[in-house]
């Protein structure tokens, strides 16, 4: 430690309980589960790669132990690398509240990536993200050519939007220089896990690093700022607008439905053959009914059927084959504002009155 570190790492200490406060209000998607990097001396070999970060808390806990601002804080003060979090870019209903491009650089060594190079592409997506109305922080993650572009919303998006958006800005990666696509938060996440979560700002979990901040003011002595500075910009951040995001493509929340696939689309009227084998024809009026609830919700088909991949491939070919679409057939039950089964919301083969009642729902 030197220093300048002591000074630094002072800064951000004593601003902790504000940036927790922040940082609970405007990034924090899910509390049930959250990333933790492990002291040094915790770090091992594992199969060829060093294992130094974990998803806490462990399954044991899960649902009794919550990320609090308490939590939060503890991060910003922390000087140890073993008390530095991660935060998951999205929630359990697949809403994201941000999206960051991680540009790394993980080898110094490595001849076809340079610190240059990666600035260059990091401050190309930023323009464009600026031009396009967001107000976007782009982060000297780590002090060694890494960045972090980080761009936050007024209120949660459709995880899958925000991906596709992000896949789009990014998609010209090589034309930019680099050897690799920058790697996007959120990624394809899906029901069956939880996604992947990413480094919040402050400390480093590996260097004698604090997070610094871009300044894109022309007038700016320096181009990053730091401690004080550096916080003061996170927290004046300005969240997109709706209006903004969904101007750039992005798809506001949609409460979720999961449908049953037998007796509720297939009309299930021979006896059980298999997961494989769906001989029957849609029950009359559900294509034109879930096409209409797809207006206002997010529809998703779940089976016993889904057991299998080949049964869930099957319900698949299935709808694609009576031009039945819906936005996904999950392998897991996902969690659903409704559902409409023999468990849930009663189907009883009148799509009209099922579309009636799942329209007056109230929880």
């Amino acid at each position: 430690m030197n220093e300048y570190f002591d000074r630094i790492a002072a800064e951000w200490r004593s601003r902790a309980k504000e940036l927790a406060g922040w940082t609970a209000r405007t990034l924090v998607n899910r509390t049930d589960v959250w990333g933790r990097y492990l002291s040094k001396r915790s770090r091992h070999e594992s199969e060829g790669r060093r294992n130094h970060a974990v998803t806490v808390p462990f399954r044991e806990e899960r649902g009794k132990v919550f990320l609090g601002e308490d939590s939060l804080e503890k991060h910003f003060k922390t000087r140890d690398v073993g008390g530095v979090l991660g935060l998951h870019a999205s929630s359990s209903d697949l809403t994201s509240r941000w999206f960051a491009i991680d540009i790394d650089l993980h080898d110094e060594d490595d001849l076809s990536v340079s610190k240059e190079g990666n600035f260059a592409a990091a401050k190309f997506w930023h323009q464009r993200l600026v031009d396009a109305g967001f107000d976007p922080l782009l982060m000297d993650s780590n002090g060694r050519g890494g960045f972090h572009l980080l761009t936050l919303f007024e209120r949660p998006m459709a995880t899958s939007s925000v991906y596709q958006f992000a896949v789009g800005l990014t998609g010209d990666w090589a034309k930019r220089g680099l050897d690799a696509a920058p790697e996007l938060f959120p990624g394809q996440t899906k029901w069956d896990h939880y996604g992947s979560w990413l480094r919040l700002f402050g400390r480093h979990h590996t260097h004698d690093h604090f997070t610094r901040v871009w300044d894109d003011e022309p007038w700016s002595d320096s181009p990053w700022l730091e401690g004080h500075d550096a916080i003061d910009r996170i927290i004046s951040t300005r969240l997109a607008s709706k209006a903004v995001c969904e101007a750039a493509g992005m798809r506001s929340s949609k409460r979720t439905i999961c449908l049953d696939f037998d007796g509720v689309i297939h009309s299930y009227r021979t006896p059980w053959c298999g997961a494989e084998i769906i001989p029957d024809p849609p029950i009359h009026g559900c294509r034109e009914a879930i096409a209409e609830l797809r207006r206002r919700y997010r529809v998703v088909v779940h089976s016993a059927r889904c057991a299998s991949e080949a049964g869930t491939e099957a319900i698949r070919a299935y709808l694609a084959t009576h031009g039945i679409e819906v936005d996904e057939v999950s392998r897991f039950k996902p969690p659903a504002s409704i559902y409409v089964d023999d468990r849930g919301l009663k189907f009883d083969g009148d799509w009209t009155e099922t579309r009636a009642a799942i329209d007056a729902f109230r929880k």
